[in-house]
């Protein structure tokens, strides 16, 4: 995972109201991959032991003064701090994307959660169409700060790929859609 030492602070501040509304009732023990500052947990209006893996020192500082059990580093070098088999919510929002090998990452999680845990999150989709737009079009495929082509991204999904990723790392997929401001 590339180390975000190129962001804004904004980067790390989003709260994902979207993405939370796929939370199915009430789990009582999550853990959020790439939690940055913590703000997802605004979400969660309920007791949980809330856990949060990053890899910006900053952020995550701001991260545990909200409650969080924090640990501090890429997912890689802190999983084997992380209980097995005890997660009834794994969030990863916005994090897959930044991994070297997302199947294996995911394959790792699946050993975290509990009988009947689930995972939520999200990719950025790169079939956007303004991405498209300037690949097809203007025949361009420039990297940015954030958004699709986010410089620090080292894989690239569509719908059919997150879900065909996930499916071989073992999930079964209950809801998948699009979101943010535009379906496209």
């Amino acid at each position: 995972m590339i180390q975000p030492h190129i962001k804004s602070e904004s980067y790390y501040e989003l709260s994902r109201p979207e993405i939370a509304r796929a939370i199915v009732g009430q789990p009582k023990k999550i853990l959020e991959i790439g939690c940055a500052a913590g703000n997802f947990k605004h979400n969660i209006a309920w007791d949980c032991d809330y856990h949060g893996v990053d890899p910006s020192a900053e952020a995550i500082e701001k991260a545990a003064h909200k409650g969080i059990t924090t640990y501090h580093g890429t997912y890689d070098i802190v999983k084997n701090l992380l209980p097995d088999h005890y997660f009834d919510l794994v969030i990863a929002n916005d994090v897959i994307e930044h991994m070297e090998y997302p199947s294996t990452f995911l394959r790792s999680i699946r050993c975290k959660l509990a009988d009947n845990g689930h995972i939520i999150g999200s990719v950025p989709n790169v079939r956007y169409v303004s991405n498209l737009w300037n690949l097809l079009l203007k025949r361009d495929w420039q990297y940015t700060e954030a958004g699709v082509l986010d410089n620090t991204h080292l894989r690239f999904f569509t719908q059919k790929s997150i879900a065909r990723t996930l499916t071989e790392a073992g999930f079964s997929i209950d809801y998948l859609k699009p979101s943010g401001p535009d379906k496209y």
